[in-house]
């Protein structure tokens, strides 16, 4: 009985994300009420009681549900390895961004979408910051590898963010290349190349 009941909770629970993803490609975030969302999602209001107090912690778990998407891509990497393999890793960050760039662009117009952006890019910059593949060089080589570290994460991730958005004339397919060729130069003194 647990089993059934758990994947109706699933269900329901998807289906509410779906339906307010659905009413987001045609009215802002703010505008969307629980009688809309209830009724695109074919459920109750009492449904959507009973897994979420209100339309922010919807989208919260959404975006919850992204970052954790997301963080895969990295999950089996250590700092070293994302460098020497920055083409590899930025591609599977575009297939992953091409997937739904639509649901992509929407969380980047909401102030909860830039905040949960800066969040993965302070994640990423604290992983990759606390490598310990630099292990023995300390002082300058430290706030030098630091400043690399964010200057290369916070560029990487506004090239891909302006892609999406047609800011700055490059296809997001072509990113992963162009982008990696930077990287390189950028963090070659760090990786003993």
């Amino acid at each position: 009985m647990a089993k059934a009941e758990y994947r109706s909770a699933q269900r329901s629970r998807t289906l509410i994300k779906s339906a307010l993803l659905s009413l987001m490609k045609d009215k802002d975030f703010e505008r969307i009420t629980i009688t809309e969302l209830c009724a695109k999602a074919g459920i109750t209001r009492g449904t959507f009681y009973a897994h979420y107090k209100n339309m922010s912690e919807v989208l919260d778990s959404i975006m919850g549900d992204t970052t954790q998407q997301l963080s895969a891509i990295f999950s089996d990497l250590d700092a070293a390895r994302l460098f020497r393999n920055s083409e590899e890793v930025l591609s599977d960050c575009v297939d992953f961004i091409k997937k739904d760039p639509e649901y992509y662009r929407m969380m980047l117009a909401l102030d909860n979408g830039k905040h949960m952006l800066e969040q993965w890019k302070s994640n990423v910059i604290g992983f990759i910051e606390a490598s310990t593949f630099l292990t023995g060089r300390g002082g300058r080589m430290g706030q030098s590898y630091r400043c690399a570290v964010n200057f290369v994460i916070n560029g990487v991730v506004e090239s891909l963010t302006d892609s999406l958005l047609g800011k700055n004339g490059i296809a997001l397919e072509a990113l992963p290349r162009e982008l990696s060729r930077l990287i390189d130069s950028v963090m070659a003194p760090f990786l003993g190349r």
